[in-house]
């Protein structure tokens, strides 16, 4: 059994057993089989998702669920394929949270959107007094609007699900944030889920060249 040290944000460590892990696991996943596909450093990521900032299980698997069953995806950008060294031939699946929303609410409003809803709920055909009705409207159009049309157009956005497909099956390999860069994600895949997949560098090359 190994033990993970983890630096966490405040500087202080974590220290996280093997045991640990599968135990956090089996209380969030029931197939055996699902459980096989998860290496254990995807599952050290979720652990410290939840751990560290308070994003539940249940968020990031609820996206495991859908590229399982073929679902399509529900508010959420759909996987795709890394398009470049060092990831292609791996993909990622968008998963969401509520701490993304502050982050895709400024997306969605975009550089003007902020200034046509106010232009729009207080023009001077309204009248020349800021009324509570209008900056009632301002604030529900700001937080509501952007949120829906990327809910409707698929385009949520929060941190990746870093994911092999191999041999008709999802191997679940990391959870990834787009700060880390396409290096250090590659890297860490590579030095820590061999031991779960001996031929996961074999895999990642046929994925990438075929």
């Amino acid at each position: 059994m190994a033990t993970w040290t983890v630096e966490l944000k405040d500087g202080k460590t974590e220290t996280v057993t093997d045991e640990r892990l599968y135990d956090f696991r089996d209380m969030y996943v029931s197939d055996n089989n699902l459980k096989s596909r998860m290496s254990r450093l995807f599952l050290l990521d979720l652990y410290i998702m939840d751990f560290e900032f308070g994003i539940s299980p249940h968020e990031i698997l609820e996206s495991v669920k859908e590229l399982e069953n073929g679902e399509q995806p529900k508010g959420v950008k759909p996987a795709a394929p890394f398009r470049n060294p060092p990831l292609k031939g791996l993909w990622h699946k968008h998963f969401f949270a509520a701490r993304f929303l502050v982050h895709n609410m400024l997306l969605g409003l975009g550089k003007n959107g902020l200034s046509q809803i106010v232009e729009s709920a207080m023009h001077p055909d309204k009248g020349d007094i800021v009324t509570k009705e209008m900056i009632d409207e301002v604030a529900r159009r700001v937080t509501h609007e952007p949120l829906e049309q990327r809910n409707a157009d698929n385009r949520l956005t929060g941190e990746w699900i870093v994911y092999l497909p191999h041999d008709g099956r999802n191997y679940y390999l990391s959870i990834a944030a787009h700060h880390f860069g396409d290096q250090l994600i590659f890297d860490r895949i590579i030095a820590e889920t061999t031991r779960d997949f001996p031929d996961i560098g074999q895999w990642i090359n046929h994925a990438a060249t075929s």
